[in-house]
């Protein structure tokens, strides 16, 4: 059951939280990462405390399918110069590690749903999503498959076609990035609107018709995985991306 009141949080001792839909972006004061949408807010106004819905009552335990018999055990501090296992982001805040193999996961990275299914476009196009671990092609927004030397794998959102690909890293870096920049946030669910620069390989060029209809479904894939990792799944099937431009 979802309270919309906590008296009493231990990560905010003295003050209550309360459940609200943030129309601008925020950052979790528990993992340290980038929110929108529904989370926990002290009720005093001077206070710019905030907590992703699952920051708020994580589980101790957890086990991912990506590593079978391993489990993860929930940390409010993580250990000195580590990365998520799975968006290569620092950790700087609430954790779950693996004390066999020394893996860590960021709480939404731990709840990344693993598939997006029959989700059609205004044309009828479908498109199924699944997280998969390794690398298997280029990245739709950094066009490359390996993000670094340090980091030997990032989890990536890719078509059962396999003809959309993209880092889950670099969407959070495109939604940063937009925060940053200053652009404008509307308020559409609590989601933002964003014009997204796409790596465009060269034998896309002079196929201008299939292109526009990949970006259409590119749009829509880029619109579940943002709502995905921000920790916000109610915003999922909100159309957040306006524009895709090609570089």
């Amino acid at each position: 059951m979802i309270e919309e009141e906590i008296d009493h949080h231990p990560s905010h001792p003295g003050y209550k939280l309360k459940q609200e839909n943030m129309e601008r972006p925020y950052t979790c004061d528990g993992c340290k990462e980038l929110g929108f949408g529904t989370c926990y807010t002290c009720t005093n106004t001077a206070c710019n405390f905030h907590l992703h819905k699952d920051c708020v009552y994580p589980e101790e335990i957890i086990s991912h399918p990506f590593f079978p018999n391993l489990y993860f055990h929930f940390l409010k501090e993580g250990f000195p110069n580590r990365y998520c296992d799975a968006c290569g982001k620092d950790i700087n805040g609430y954790v779950y590690h693996c004390y066999d193999k020394g893996y860590d996961l960021h709480p939404c990275c731990a709840k990344l749903p693993h598939v997006f299914e029959n989700v059609s476009t205004d044309e009828g196009d479908e498109v199924n999503l699944v997280l998969e671990k390794k690398v298997s092609s280029k990245c739709y927004k950094c066009g490359k498959k390996k993000l670094s030397k340090e980091v030997e794998n990032t989890w990536s959102y890719v078509s059962q076609n396999k003809k959309v690909h993209f880092h889950v890293c670099c969407v959070k870096d495109m939604v940063c990035q937009s925060w940053k920049d200053g652009l404008q946030i509307e308020k559409v669910d609590a989601c933002p609107k964003l014009k997204v620069k796409l790596y465009k390989e060269k034998k896309w060029i002079g196929s201008g018709s299939k292109f526009g209809k990949l970006k259409k479904v590119l749009k829509i894939a880029l619109t579940l995985i943002i709502a995905a990792v921000i920790g916000d799944p109610t915003a999922m099937l909100v159309g957040v991306v306006t524009s895709l431009i090609t570089h």
